[in-house]
């Protein structure tokens, strides 16, 4: 049995004769005014009806009509704007609605390369076209949205220590946890330091990255191209744009934090450059003392109290949770009521007359009955007063409130990539801990740590002398002379007078006047 569609196509490719096909805006292809599969891009797809001999002739039809429509799709997809073209996610490139090629890994991470999903019956010369086009694509759009770092990369001026910084730095997409990169930091000296912000990077404490690449398309791209890198299957999805902490992703591969602009600290990922503006809000703190959360560190984080305590002990520091009695603020007298009856009650006396004053001074005799109804009052109030002071006695409860004290607990719980917080003001706690942008751990007076001489001397004496001896280590020795030696000329010898008296002196001053 052969239906109509099948007779019509057969009868023309038996007449050698030209087969004309359309396709609209669906992607619904018909030949000859009969449907025959649709077109995904530059793949077709045919009729799922078909069976067995019907379905070769219906593939063989079709794709002899549709290479012409191949060809315009070509030049109309080569010639249409980058704002048409995007890629996903897990790294497909798209063409509105149509899947058109995917990128894959090149030599260089940040060049990647792509696959073209061209039918064969296409042609060669319509693959590459689509290549091209889309390999234009990617490169623009790398390099529009990692413009600092292809900056970075180009610059020729970096020598030395810095421009292999720079070189870590784009393996790194533009993010390089610190403590992966301690010891390369503390030997950069200030001018590396100096040639490396130019290009907008900032040394935190616990991230060293470029600001500007921290927005949610470069984030989406990077994520894609590190995935590519490392040869993950399945590319995870960048978090949601504007939060800034979002739960932990405990299945993601190990990086992922990084890539996506965050550090994962406890149950939560908290976003690199709040992270930043919270440390220094630590710095001020005496982080070995303890100190408490103040308002300003759970207003940027937009954290409640409990998950901030979680997010701390993920940077390395303990959390000690206590109860107090809550300290509700004094309520204020209202001053405009007492100053708004002020005038009215001088306004009163003011006017009250005379024989008023006179009324009220004038005693007047009260009846019997009064008299009594204020003794059975009285009375009354007696009998009630015991059950008053008994109500008095009853505490209402104490309203309480939770509260964590922080001290740093030397470790985070991620591989120690964060450093020990400044005590008060300017100090430093840890041993080689360095804060944002300053000398890594390093004695800026060039000499050694107050009160510590050389190895096996004790204060006060020679190595090996007892404590509070002589310099020299013997008693009653003779005291070293402290500084250097100093030497000059003996001044002239004066010559002694001859004395008269000398029964010699004669002789003596004929021998000098010979002399």
């Amino acid at each position: 049995f052969v239906d109509r569609r099948t007779s019509v196509l057969l009868r023309r490719l038996k007449q050698k004769e030209a087969l004309l096909a359309e396709v609209n805006d669906k992607g619904e292809v018909t030949v000859e005014g009969e449907f025959v599969g649709r077109l995904d891009g530059f793949r077709f797809t045919p009729d799922k009806s078909a069976q067995g001999a019907e379905a070769k002739t219906l593939k063989s039809a079709s794709l002899q009509a549709l290479a012409p429509q191949f060809h315009l799709r070509a030049d109309r997809f080569y010639n249409a704007p980058d704002t048409e073209i995007d890629f996903t996610e897990q790294g497909g490139l798209m063409w509105g609605e149509a899947a058109v090629g995917k990128l894959v890994a090149g030599a260089d991470p940040l060049n990647p390369m792509v696959e073209v999903f061209v039918d064969d019956a296409a042609g060669a010369d319509v693959a590459q076209k689509v290549e091209r086009r889309l390999q234009h694509f990617i490169s623009r759009k790398v390099q529009a949205l990692f413009e600092p770092l292809i900056n970075l990369q180009k610059d020729e001026e970096l020598t030395g220590l810095a421009r292999g910084f720079a070189f870590r730095l784009v393996e790194g997409f533009g993010l390089l946890p610190r403590h992966t990169v301690m010891q390369e930091v503390k030997d950069l000296d200030q001018d590396a330091r100096g040639a490396l912000r130019k290009h907008g990077i900032r040394f935190g404490q616990f991230t060293i990255f470029m600001p500007l690449l921290l927005k949610p398309a470069p984030t989406r791209l990077r994520l894609v191209l590190w995935s590519l890198a490392n040869g993950v299957q399945e590319f995870p999805e960048a978090p949601p744009p504007g939060l800034v902490t979002v739960p932990a992703a405990k299945d993601a591969p190990q990086g992922y934090d990084t890539m996506s602009g965050y550090r994962e600290a406890g149950e939560r990922m908290i976003r690199i450059d709040m992270l930043e503006r919270l440390a220094d809000m630590l710095r001020a703190e005496d982080s070995r003392g303890g100190f408490e959360a103040k308002a300003d560190m759970l207003s940027i984080t937009g954290m409640t109290l409990e998950q901030f305590a979680d997010l701390m002990q993920g940077l390395g520091y303990r959390a000690e949770k206590g109860e107090r009695v809550k300290v509700k603020a004094a309520p204020e007298a209202p001053k405009e009521a007492a100053k708004a009856d002020a005038p009215e009650a001088a306004t009163e006396t003011a006017e009250a007359k005379p024989e008023d004053s006179a009324a009220i001074v004038e005693p007047a005799e009260a009846p019997a009955a009064t008299e009594v109804a204020a003794e059975e009052k009285a009375e009354a109030l007696l009998e009630e007063a015991p059950e008053a002071a008994t109500d008095a006695t009853v505490e209402t409860p104490a309203e309480m409130e939770v509260f964590y004290t922080f001290a740093w607990g030397g470790r985070a719980r991620q591989g120690g990539g964060n450093r020990g917080q400044r005590r008060g003001q300017g100090g430093q706690q840890g041993q080689g801990a360095e804060g944002a942008d300053g000398q890594d751990g390093q004695d800026r007076r060039g000499g050694k740590p107050r009160g510590q001489g050389r190895s096996g001397e004790r204060a006060g004496g020679k190595p090996g002398g007892r404590p509070g001896g002589k310099p020299g280590g013997k008693k009653g020795g003779r005291p070293q002379q402290q500084g250097g030696k100093t030497y000059s000329a003996r001044p002239p010898k004066k010559e002694k007078q001859i004395d008269p008296d000398n029964p010699f002196a004669a002789a003596l001053m004929g021998l000098k006047q010979g002399d």
